[in-house]
């Protein structure tokens, strides 16, 4: 695993163009940058031209990390965005291709 990590905030999209040679993006945590607002702050994300959808409200003092569970093919662009007064962490890792005795690549699979 190569761990992923990208910094959003409401003044810019960030863009994830995909890199088949670093496998599947798994995005596991989103969690507030540093600030008092204690307005909420959505976090978006858009696959493949379609509308944002959203992953998770944030709000300082009372939920200021939320858990994610997602993985976004290689191939895929994905864009994400929040709608909010402050920055959001967003963090997870690439899912490794290895090949498997038959010569076919798989992707590694975390234990629990």
């Amino acid at each position: 695993m190569t761990f992923w990590g990208v910094e959003v905030d409401s003044s810019d999209n960030a863009m994830i163009c995909r890199d088949k040679s670093k496998g599947r993006l798994h995005i596991s945590r989103a969690t507030l940058g540093k600030g008092r607002n204690t307005n909420r702050c959505i976090v978006l994300c858009s696959v493949g031209g379609e509308p944002p959808v959203f992953l998770c409200s944030l709000r300082a003092e009372t939920n200021e990390s939320c858990e994610l569970d997602l993985d976004f093919d290689e191939d895929t662009v994905v864009f994400l965005s929040v709608d909010g007064p402050l920055t959001v962490h967003l963090t997870g890792y690439y899912r490794e291709k290895r090949k498997n005795k038959d010569g076919d690549e798989s992707e590694t699979q975390e234990e629990d």
